[in-house]
């Protein structure tokens, strides 16, 4: 796996020398390229000079964003697809990918938005930051740790986000939520780019690691974001995509904090979409059982080993969530913020 990904990395880094002349490509930051048509009649919102982000390896570990990202590349560079709007392609943190690990001293997908710029990727998040500022969409690739019976966006909620993520996979599942950050650690990617104004999402593919069929989602997806978000620009709707099905639609249930004190050990099996009733038992914690709150299905449980709870500095903030389907009346009339 550490091959394929250096062959990635490479693949990455050797991009400009492949792409064709009818494109202007620039580097804007480390594992950073714009792509931009040497002609366009779009105009951009004021203050966006990047029409669409695409992002891959904001967590180290998760790496199928890397493959995503070069087959994208690869057909912008081969002119497969017209470009009519300058497209920013970025790796997040190949350093942390390189030792397959989610981050090196500070989650980057919990570090913008913060004055601080000490850690590592608290740094990156700074280099980051002016790049999503300036965007106008964006669609940010993940995996998740624990096998997961599907891929699904993840976002918080607005209409145009919604609308957004509809017209790139109408099929797709929505896990959406309102009212709080995602998570008290600090602001996603999505996160920051929509309080800047900005239309943010990201996709969860599946369980970590080179997955054929993940790859293929994400490639689509991202191809399709270049169409949805140049269209969305150019002033044409987009609603006749997002009106084509009606994917499965969640929002938290409930959110388990990680035990204060003890040995915490989930029950096997618990990955993610698994159903689970309220008062099912998860796990233990020192031996007294772990029960859920709320009926629905298992997102983002978090398995650690004791040798590895030993290792901690400090506790997770999270055990897991539960969501609970919901349909699109049940959304919240929630517009999209101007910056």
């Amino acid at each position: 796996m550490a091959d394929s990904l250096q062959r990635h990395l490479e693949q990455f880094k050797n991009f400009p020398h492949e792409a064709k002349p009818h494109l202007n490509v620039e580097s804007i930051c480390d594992y950073g390229w714009l792509v931009k048509p040497k002609r366009t009649a779009v105009a951009l919102p004021a203050g966006k000079t990047i029409g669409l982000t695409l992002m891959g390896l904001t967590h180290g570990n998760e790496l199928a964003g890397a493959a995503v990202i070069n087959e994208v590349l690869a057909h912008l560079g081969a002119g497969n697809l017209a470009l009519d709007i300058p497209v920013a392609i970025i790796l997040g943190n190949p350093w942390a990918a390189k030792e397959n690990r989610r981050f090196l001293e500070r989650d980057l997908n919990r570090s913008f938005g913060r004055d601080a710029a000490k850690l590592k990727e608290e740094i990156r998040a700074k280099e980051l930051s002016p790049i999503l500022e300036t965007t106008a969409c964006l669609l940010d690739l993940h995996q998740t740790t624990r096998p997961s019976d599907r891929p699904f966006f993840i976002f918080g909620y607005n209409e145009r986000n919604y609308e957004f993520a509809r017209a790139i996979s109408p099929r797709l599942t929505i896990v959406t939520h309102w009212g709080k950050p995602f998570s008290s650690e600090g602001r996603c990617t999505d996160e920051y780019v929509i309080s800047k104004g900005g239309t943010g999402i990201s996709l969860e593919l599946g369980q970590n690691g080179f997955d054929p069929y993940q790859i293929a989602v994400g490639v689509e997806a991202c191809l399709w974001a270049i169409r949805v978000a140049t269209a969305e620009l150019s002033g044409e709707s987009i609603a006749h995509r997002a009106a084509t099905a009606t994917p499965d639609l969640y929002t938290w249930a409930e959110i388990m904090n990680w035990p204060v004190k003890g040995y915490v050990e989930l029950h096997e099996g618990l990955n993610n979409f698994a159903p689970v009733n309220a008062g099912d038992s998860l796990g233990r914690c020192d031996g007294e059982p772990i029960r859920a709150g709320a009926s629905g299905r298992i997102l983002f449980p978090k398995y650690l080993s004791r040798a590895d709870q030993d290792k901690l500095t400090s506790r997770p903030t999270e055990l897991c969530r539960v969501m609970k389907a919901i349909s699109p009346a049940d959304l919240p009339t929630i517009k999209h913020p101007v910056s």
